[in-house]
């Protein structure tokens, strides 16, 4: 098997591989980090993810909490190691939730060597890759490039949102996004637009790499100027959905009703007129249901 280790020394993290010939390319890959602590999920994932964007790690990454699934780009992972150039299914990205490991050790032992240890441990074997159709992201070069620049931007993907909508730029519009902003500021979140900054040069890659980077998503439906819906907005819902992101609906309670292709999926309403009191109310619910702190 290939393992991995990752360890900090002196601050800096460092990385034992195999460095061995004659392990099989099929073989499975392990990565372990550990401390020597009883530390609880959440807390060992969120000092191992800090490590990682420290030493600007990019292709292992949490897709909204810490403690649920992760992106790993094996693509990336791959091209990191000479010991893993010939192991071939390593490829795309993966969404991946780790394994939570602990050592207790029993208060009335007389071992003096002995002490609590936490592991967390994430695996990838050749033979599950073939069932993950589902779960499996291509992520393309280009791709790659610009989410790094966005990662360096936002490091805690948790803490961002993506806001789909149709762009109209009214006085109301800009309200209602003012509103979403600002609530959402309050809460340490920050909710992105596309054309906030160009990640890539490419308009439809430079929308991926919002829709990757962030945890989740919010899809804006007004009437202010016109009924008539984006398609480009439904695309967005879709892909976000597809990366089994949270997507909320927001609908103005003025719109008859949503676009054919999302008829069935629960949506929240606000005041288009009213936005400061209607907007918070549903923002702090969704948020809570969906457990996004």
């Amino acid at each position: 098997m290939f393992t991995f280790n990752f360890k900090v020394f002196a601050n800096h993290l460092d990385i034992e591989f195999p460095t061995h010939k004659g392990i099989p390319n099929k073989s499975p890959v392990h990565i372990f980090y550990s401390e020597k602590s009883d530390l609880s999920k959440h807390e060992i994932l969120k000092r191992f993810y800090k490590i990682l964007q420290k030493a600007e790690i990019s292709y292992l990454r949490p897709i909204r909490n810490i403690t649920g699934e992760w992106i790993f780009d094996l693509k990336e992972f791959r091209h990191n190691f000479d010991c893993l150039k010939d192991v071939d299914y390593l490829k795309g990205a993966i969404t991946i939730e780790p394994e939570y490991i602990r050592k207790i050790h029993n208060i009335d032992s007389y071992d003096e060597n002995l002490s609590d240890e936490t592991t967390i441990k994430f695996s990838v074997y050749e033979e599950d890759l073939k069932f993950l159709k589902g779960n499996h992201v291509t992520i393309s070069d280009e791709l790659t490039l610009s989410l790094k620049r966005f990662i360096k931007d936002f490091p805690e993907p948790e803490k961002c949102g993506f806001l789909m909508m149709k762009f109209e730029d009214s006085k109301m519009q800009l309200e209602i996004i003012d509103v979403l902003k600002s609530h959402l500021i309050e809460k340490g979140i920050m909710l992105l637009r596309a054309d906030d900054k160009w990640y890539a040069d490419d308009l439809f890659e430079n929308i991926k790499t919002y829709m990757q980077g962030c945890s989740f998503g919010i899809a804006l439906f007004d009437r202010i100027n016109t009924e008539e819906f984006n398609p480009n907005v439904s695309l967005e819902i879709g892909y976000m959905m597809a990366l089994s992101k949270p997507v909320l609906l927001l609908k103005d309670k003025n719109l008859k009703s949503l676009q054919t292709d999302l008829v069935g999926k629960l949506y929240h309403q606000f005041d288009f007129q009213n936005p400061e009191k209607t907007i918070p109310i549903v923002i702090d619910k969704w948020l809570n249901d969906k457990e996004i702190y």
